[in-house]
């Protein structure tokens, strides 16, 4: 019989973390909660114009900097821990033509490579769940913006209290790792307020997972790329089974899935 117990390794398909299985295994370039749709909330709240300086941190493939670099057409930093992500984004960035409106680096969210007050806006999704020291994180988004900036997080949080069973299930059933760290809108409200902020603006959003579907797929991944993604989830069985238990757990507990975008003024 098959060892399907979840690890932190991506080496197979039933066992890896959720995220590395949508990114390496699904194909899916957008994977952080809402989608783009959800981001496009975000951008809403943060006032940015083609003259604002705007850090995308942990920006992954660079989606996120690319749509505000083409929605603004303003200057963006983008900077993630992976190098493998950052020379993608490199690629799909220069495929685009923005390579003069987007410079990527890699580097850590928790020691950011740049002066006090040097950005007008500050974007990072789904990061404060993958990292422990979640107030330094947000010490550090606040330290680079300047005075009146804007700093703005897109994270998955949870409706209510959640039991240690579910935490559980998380971990065993779809393997979502970064999901032990996601909190309540009332945690992550006090994880901002430990961190020095006290004018934290909270939007929650309207979200399941399993929403949208195939048209929901196509806004932020493309009809081509949606096309390679069904085919790919249908032509692989692990990945098809994989796919119906992570979809059959996020209805059986969608009283309890929820995102939130928490965003403040310097």
């Amino acid at each position: 019989m098959k060892d399907y117990s979840c690890n932190n390794e991506c080496n197979s398909v039933a066992k890896c973390d959720i995220f590395e299985f949508m990114a390496k295994h699904v194909g899916m370039t957008v994977i952080h909660p809402g989608g783009f749709e959800a981001t496009n909330t975000l951008l809403k709240y943060l006032n940015i114009t083609s003259n604002s300086k705007v850090i995308d941190i942990a920006c992954g493939k660079g989606t996120t900097a690319m749509l505000i670099a083409e929605k603004y057409g303003c200057n963006v930093a983008a900077i993630d821990i992976d190098e493998k992500l950052i020379e993608e984004a490199n690629y799909l960035t220069k495929k685009k033509g923005l390579e003069s409106k987007i410079t990527y680096y890699v580097g850590d969210a928790l020691k950011l490579p740049f002066n006090d007050n040097e950005f007008d806006v500050a974007i990072s999704q789904a990061m404060l769940v993958l990292v422990d020291d979640k107030i330094k994180a947000i010490q550090e988004a606040n330290r680079v913006i300047k005075k009146g900036g804007a700093a703005g997080w897109l994270e998955l949080s949870w409706k209510k209290e959640v039991t240690k069973n579910f935490i559980e299930k998380v971990s065993t059933v779809i393997c979502a790792y970064c999901m032990t760290n996601v909190t309540t809108f009332d945690g992550w409200k006090k994880t901002f307020i430990d961190a020095g902020i006290n004018n934290l603006n909270i939007i929650p959003l309207d979200f399941s997972p399993t929403n949208g579907g195939f048209i929901s797929m196509v806004k932020d991944e493309g009809f081509f790329r949606t096309l390679s993604i069904m085919y790919n989830i249908m032509k692989n069985k692990e990945i098809k089974n994989r796919m119906k238990i992570m979809n059959n757990f996020f209805k059986e507990n969608s009283d309890i899935f929820g995102c939130g975008i928490y965003y403040f003024n310097k």
